[in-house]
């Protein structure tokens, strides 16, 4: 809810701690209130996309691949982070390639959200990718993705069960549900 009264918190200090190929690391003072200062740990993201690719049958393509930072293989839906000056649908069928094998002729930008706004910048565009064909395309060498299709009722049955906990791939199958299902 935004309060018009209140104002923006006002930069004061801003520390870099650590600059890296995805993120960087920085702390910010700022001033919350009239004399209220605060620090402020934010993880600069370039921002991602997210795609939700349905093929002829109907079923939704989802990725199984391990995530270090979760210690496990997670399901997810074909994701990727934008490039510099990259633009988001140019990025969307670029992941959706290198991660699925296949193209889309359809697209359709289903919303956007921030991943983690408490700390982080990142935002992610979510697309609907359907009227697939195979495509050639180099994927990244450090991932080991294995494709599994689902149907939307089997997709929901997994969420349910607790086999579905990637909260991108959670917020774009809502957007789908709310956007393309009503």
């Amino acid at each position: 809810m935004t309060h018009p009264h209140r104002p923006f918190p006002i930069l004061i200090g801003r520390q870099e701690i650590y600059n890296g190929r995805v993120i960087a690391l920085r702390v910010d003072e700022i001033e919350v209130k009239s004399s209220l200062n605060v620090r402020r740990e934010v993880v600069d993201h370039p921002g991602a996309v997210v795609m939700l690719p349905i093929d002829g049958e109907g079923r939704i393509l989802w990725v199984r691949q391990y995530r270090y930072a979760a210690q496990q293989e997670l399901l997810e839906l074909p994701a990727g982070t934008l490039e510099p000056g990259e633009d988001p649908a140019a990025c969307a069928r670029r992941e959706l390639a290198e991660e699925t094998g296949f193209a889309a002729r359809s697209w359709r930008h289903l919303g956007g959200f921030y991943s983690a706004p408490g700390f982080c910048t990142e935002y992610l565009h979510a697309y609907l990718a359907t009227d697939l064909h195979p495509e050639d395309a180099d994927g990244d060498d450090d991932e080991d993705i294995t494709l599994e299709a689902l149907t939307l009722e089997e997709s929901l049955a997994r969420l349910d069960a607790g086999g579905i906990v990637d909260a991108k791939s959670i917020a774009t199958l809502l957007l789908y549900l709310r956007k393309e299902r009503r």
